[in-house]
């Protein structure tokens, strides 16, 4: 099986492409970014991972060729627009720079006018970096088109860049208010493909099984290229559990924020590591529902477990269907919805529904 994490993964263009999840315009012409939107001040903006691309797009201007908004998050932004949201997908680059259009596994291009690079994250490097530059995203939202609430919805380590950004906006006093954040996958408390990368993890932690193997070795490959402070070695457990790491350096950024936690359990193995297995190929459930993190640190959460794996390029891979991904799964793009139709009553319920206990 090829790396899932190479950038190379899978040349071949897409076989089919409907519906919202692609624009089939067939305009010669990228889009110009617009939103003529009345619904307000509040928008979604969805937030991808590592060593992605996505490009900027508006509730009214998405690419014309291939997938709407790239492949981590046009299905999420097809679910959350038909429900009447106003959804902006933030920009991402695997590396420093604008992103005009993505490559690789379901590629996108014809996409609207990229954003500089000081709006755009660069999915390879540090979290408060993309933080840094999703925050600045945020602020020109507001300034650009009005918004004032966002609903943040992050896959993978786009979890963490939101996260980082919310601290941002908080420690700025802004005029952007994050009213909830949805994560999907996100590496909570570390990954163990990361903790394999930098030596804390043997292999013999993947039992035997194939995918895992294959995967680890992959994402091996992936860190020694980005370096020790690339993006696939900065979400270990170590750097982002340890007493000056990550979480601690975060405080009490989500005070007052609901958070929505979605992990796939996919893959299994009875009696392997409880940070390993069960897993969606790439996160552990453990972190992705962020069992071990304390209430100081995440005062409010409820959790979704689904059987899926990490990526559509992984469900591929696997020779699964796209739904068997998080961010393509219907019940997923239901929980999103849920979520953020919700998120202004979501302090008022319980804390910790559908969660595991610590």
């Amino acid at each position: 099986m090829k790396s899932p994490f190479s950038r190379a993964l899978i040349a071949a263009a897409l076989a089919t492409l409907v519906g919202a999840l692609v624009t089939g315009c067939g305009s010669s012409a990228a889009p110009s970014p617009s939103d003529s939107s009345t619904s307000g001040s509040r928008a979604v903006v969805l937030v991808s991972g590592l060593d992605t691309q996505t490009p900027y797009t508006t509730p009214n201007s998405a690419c014309v060729e291939g997938l709407a908004a790239g492949n981590s998050v046009t299905a999420l932004r097809a679910s959350l627009k038909a429900a009447g949201n106003r959804v902006y997908t933030a920009p991402a680059q695997n590396g420093p720079g604008e992103v005009s259009s993505t490559s690789g596994f379901g590629p996108s291009s014809q996409c609207p006018t990229p954003l500089p690079a000081s709006m755009t994250i660069d999915t390879t490097g540090s979290i408060n970096d993309g933080g840094q530059n999703l925050s600045t995203f945020l602020t020109y939202l507001h300034n650009a088109f009005g918004i004032n609430t966002v609903d943040l919805v992050g896959h993978s380590m786009g979890g963490l860049f939101a996260r980082s950004a919310i601290k941002t906006l908080k420690d700025s006093s802004s005029s952007v208010t994050v009213r909830s954040l949805t994560t999907l996958s996100t590496p909570w408390t570390g990954t163990y493909p990361a903790d394999y990368a930098t030596g804390k993890l043997p292999i013999t932690a993947c039992l035997n099984q194939p995918s895992c193997v294959q995967v680890l070795t992959g994402y091996k490959k992936l860190a020694a290229s980005e370096g020790p402070r690339g993006a696939a070695s900065i979400i270990s457990t170590e750097a982002l559990q340890g007493p000056s790491g990550f979480n601690a350096r975060q405080a009490d950024a989500l005070k007052g924020i609901p958070v929505t936690l979605i992990g796939g359990d996919h893959f299994t193995r009875p009696g392997g590591l409880p940070a390993v297995w069960p897993n969606d190929a790439v996160v552990g459930l453990q972190s992705a529902l962020a069992t071990t993190l304390p209430d100081s640190a995440l005062p409010h959460r409820a959790c979704v477990t689904r059987p899926d794996v990490h990526t559509i390029a992984l469900a591929d891979e696997f020779k699964l269907g796209w739904e068997s991904a998080i961010t393509w799964d219907p019940v997923v793009l239901k929980a999103v919805n849920d979520a953020v139709k919700n998120a202004g009553t979501a302090l008022n319920q319980p804390n910790r529904q559908g969660c595991p206990a610590a």
